[in-house]
């Protein structure tokens, strides 16, 4: 036998003891060898599974009878795959498909409880909280009512909110109002009005019925400024008539 052969089963040696049974060292055989577990070699296998079984006896290792079993039922498989086919063959004994099917059942179980021990691993040094009981504070509702409560409440409530007031809120507001319009703002808006279209009524424009007094009354500030900078034309038919602006042309000097 070549010396690689000896060198594996001396690997399996070292791992003796961590092989569970005999179906636990098959499962080993067939990983170490690649095979797809539905069309395994049963004589290479059979063959690395008696040559492990000797190791065992000549280290003088205490072999469990299971591996014996094993090892006399791979023999037979293999046997039966050199003879013709007997009608005469005891359904009893164990059959390649049955083995197949038995390690198939046994690497699933495997395969659970090594994720088993991964997660014992994992959370085996955690301790969980329990759940609180959180008991809330019974409130006593009473039972007498009269008329005057709900009043005497309501007051309670005014009073609490006139406390807190700010007595200088409306001022406040009013101030807020005229620093959001400035001059300048309302220039812009009349100078991208009129790139928009040539001329514009200001009174349409700026209605008390959108805007309020403090915002028509910056942007005609903002319109007499461009006015007096002769930056816009302006005019008017009649007294408190319709404002047409539009923008001044260049003179072309002569």
């Amino acid at each position: 036998m070549p010396n690689v052969l000896l060198l594996e089963t001396n690997k399996l040696q070292i791992k003796i003891e961590n092989f569970e049974g005999p179906l636990d060292l098959l499962c080993h055989l067939i990983d170490k060898n690649k095979m797809d577990i539905y069309s395994i070699n049963l004589n290479q296998i059979t063959e690395q599974y008696i040559e492990y079984i000797n190791k065992m006896k000549e280290q003088r290792l205490q072999i469990s009878s299971e591996f014996i079993v094993m090892a006399s039922a791979l023999l037979l498989i293999k046997s039966k795959g050199l003879l013709p086919n007997s009608e005469n063959s005891d359904e009893e004994e164990l059959t390649e498909e049955e083995l197949i099917r038995r390690i198939v059942e046994y690497k699933k179980y495997k395969e659970v409880i090594s994720k088993l021990k991964e997660l014992y691993n994992t959370y085996s040094d955690r301790i969980f909280r329990s759940t609180e009981n959180i008991e809330l504070p019974k409130q006593s509702l009473e039972k007498n009512y009269e008329s005057s409560i709900i009043p005497t409440l309501y007051e309670d409530v005014m009073e609490r909110y006139n406390v807190r007031k700010n007595v200088n809120a409306e001022n406040i507001e009013k101030i807020a109002i005229r620093d959001t319009y400035t001059v300048g703002s309302k220039v812009k808006e009349i100078f991208r009005e009129l790139i928009k279209r040539p001329r514009f009524v200001f009174n349409k424009m700026y209605t008390l019925s959108k805007c309020n007094k403090a915002e028509v009354v910056t942007a005609f500030t903002g319109l007499l400024e461009l006015s007096r900078r002769n930056k816009v034309q302006t005019k008017q038919e009649e007294l408190f008539g319709d404002i047409t602006v539009e923008k001044r042309k260049k003179q072309i000097a002569s």
